[in-house]
């Protein structure tokens, strides 16, 4: 009989020991998962702006559902990730017969004042060298719960500015 209850202990003193280890490997790997840098810094995006998180620019597009149309330059992007979802700020250059496409597969329909507090995007506009005295400014969002805003801007040189600020 006694044989038996320290048959028992063992077991109940494993069980509980691998249960832990288990547990342990787990959080283990949960905090890893939550501290770990999907890219090296050395391998930083050049494009992205100062404070963003280290998510690449092609994770964040996909994340958020935006598209860079064909013949984009000059992009620029700030993007900031967590268990909510991805804000992704995106500035590029466009020649402006694209944009009408653009702004159709995005679906950007909503007309939204340049100066409006519903245009979400003008401040990161505004930071990354949008001056309304450059050339016609226009803005549109969607009509989705968490919305998309773009800013789009003519310039002389047949080119336009488009600013993107979106959430998913």
């Amino acid at each position: 009989m006694e044989t038996t209850g320290v048959r028992r202990l063992f077991f109940l003193v494993g069980a509980f020991l691998v249960g832990m280890l288990i547990l342990g490997g787990l959080a283990f790997g949960a905090l890893q998962l939550y501290l770990r840098h999907p890219w090296a810094p050395f391998h930083r995006d050049s494009r992205a702006d100062p404070g963003s998180s280290e998510i690449s620019l092609k994770e964040s597009l996909k994340l958020t559902g935006v598209t860079l149309p064909e013949g984009t330059v000059n992009v620029r992007y700030y993007v900031k990730g967590n268990a909510m979802g991805t804000l992704l700020k995106l500035s590029y250059q466009i020649p402006c017969n694209s944009v009408p496409a653009m702004m159709e597969a995005a679906k950007l329909t909503v007309p939204v004042a340049v100066d409006s507090t519903d245009n979400k995007v003008r401040r990161f506009a505004e930071s990354h060298g949008w001056r309304p005295e450059s050339g016609p400014t226009t803005a549109a969002t969607d009509t989705q719960v968490w919305n998309t805003t773009a800013m789009v801007q003519t310039l002389a040189s047949g080119n336009c500015s488009v600013y993107v600020d979106a959430f998913n």
